[in-house]
């Protein structure tokens, strides 16, 4: 009994860690305030979360950590900027092509030859951004869904960094959530944000920041070192369905027929490419790496 419930404990934790990933674009909406105040103030409580669960706030520091910790704090500027520009469901399922964007980084900068799976990722992750793009091209809106592509390629190389040598994902995660602080010298020219905003606004920041982002890292840090890869991938996979779902049920956005067909086909083929990937090349530390910081 005891080895079963360990055996369910860990996916139940990926799966929470999802939910709560889940919530960052309907929270993200629900806020006034711009992309990068809210990056700003979400980092900071996020890395106060973290660092409570830790008991401890110090960390390293090296060419890695760095490189993995800027690229965090990039990746969640774009995404919540993204957030703000166009719908939900883009913004998510665009960050996550980050797979695609590692894959070309490998064959670019290590100079390794793209295997046959590597392509039809490739293949399938195109053909579903092309469909989100001609939906952009018909609206005349491109800078949402471009910033939210842009966030996937920071997102890859968050994974790219932390394979390097001396990285350590979880300093990275914390530095990356801390670097958020210098942005907000920046909050003061977003002419929405007020220091005495409403209660209700500060309770919805604090919690993205404590719940939606720093109880979804500690729970899937918690889960992955009890479930299979190739389990946690595609469990995680249930945040960019759930996200647009309630944003549409609270605010009532919904995505056009495109751009539905269009994250069909790059939620399945990176599903598809993660449980390949996975299966033949079993290596949870990687797993933990690739996983959504938004």
């Amino acid at each position: 009994m005891t080895n079963v419930k360990q055996q369910i404990k860990g996916p139940v934790f990926i799966l929470l860690a999802a939910i709560f990933w889940s919530f960052g674009g309907l929270l993200g909406k629900l806020i006034p305030w711009s992309g990068i105040t809210i990056a700003a103030f979400r980092g900071l409580f996020a890395a106060i979360t973290i660092g409570l669960y830790r008991r401890s706030f110090r960390f390293r520091l090296n060419r890695s950590i760095l490189l993995a910790s800027f690229s965090l704090t990039l990746t969640t500027i774009l995404f919540m900027m993204a957030n703000k520009l166009t719908s939900s469901a883009n913004a998510i399922v665009l960050q996550y092509t980050s797979p695609i964007f590692i894959i070309l980084l490998t064959i670019f900068i290590d100079k390794q030859k793209p295997r046959k799976r590597d392509l039809f990722a490739l293949f399938g992750v195109f053909l579903g951004i092309s469909l989100f793009f001609l939906e952009q091209l018909q609206s005349g809106n491109m800078l949402g869904d471009l910033l939210a592509l842009a966030s996937g390629l920071t997102f890859a190389g968050v994974f790219f960094a932390n394979k390097l040598p001396g990285a350590s994902p979880i300093d990275a995660t914390f530095v990356g959530n801390l670097l958020s602080v210098l942005l907000i010298p920046f909050v003061f020219f977003d002419q929405s944000f007020a220091l005495n905003q409403s209660p209700q606004v500060w309770v919805l920041i604090i919690s993205m920041g404590i719940f939606q982002l720093g109880f979804g890292y500690i729970l899937f840090a918690l889960g992955i070192k009890q479930t299979q890869a190739t389990t946690a991938s595609i469990i995680a996979t249930l945040e960019p369905v759930l996200n647009p779902i309630w944003v549409f049920l609270v605010l009532g956005e919904q995505p056009s027929m495109l751009s539905l067909i269009g994250a069909s086909i790059v939620l399945i083929t990176v599903m598809i490419y993660n449980f390949i990937v996975t299966k033949s090349n079993f290596k949870p530390k990687l797993e933990l790496e690739s996983h959504h910081i938004t």
